[in-house]
């Protein structure tokens, strides 16, 4: 069976986003980079999905809508993990709440 170039491209893309999960990285002892989706507003589920295709496994959001987007977060991922097969294992998201009145 003969791939064409563009399979043979998201087989590998694929490959390489597995061996880069979230697990696979904090079990290294190597240090990581989180990707933060304050003020991105509009443009939230662009940017997580261009960070996870970049290599970014570790997402930072929050429960403040003045100044983050978490349903863009969620549909970004979305995204990418179809696009990269990746499963929600793949990645760590960190969430906070900050109270109605500390917004």
């Amino acid at each position: 069976l003969l791939l064409s170039s563009k399979e043979e491209k998201i087989n590998k893309v694929k490959l390489a986003a597995a061996a880069h999960s979230a697990t696979n990285m904090l079990s290294s002892g190597k240090p990581f980079i989180v990707y933060g989706t304050a003020w991105k507003k509009e443009m939230t589920a662009q940017y997580v999905s261009d960070a996870i295709h970049a290599g970014f496994r570790f997402i930072d959001t929050a429960c403040q809508p003045k100044h983050y987007n978490e349903a863009g977060v969620g549909y970004g991922w979305v995204t990418a993990a179809q696009e990269l097969g990746l499963e929600r294992s793949d990645l760590f998201l960190q969430t906070k709440y900050t109270s109605y009145s500390g917004q």
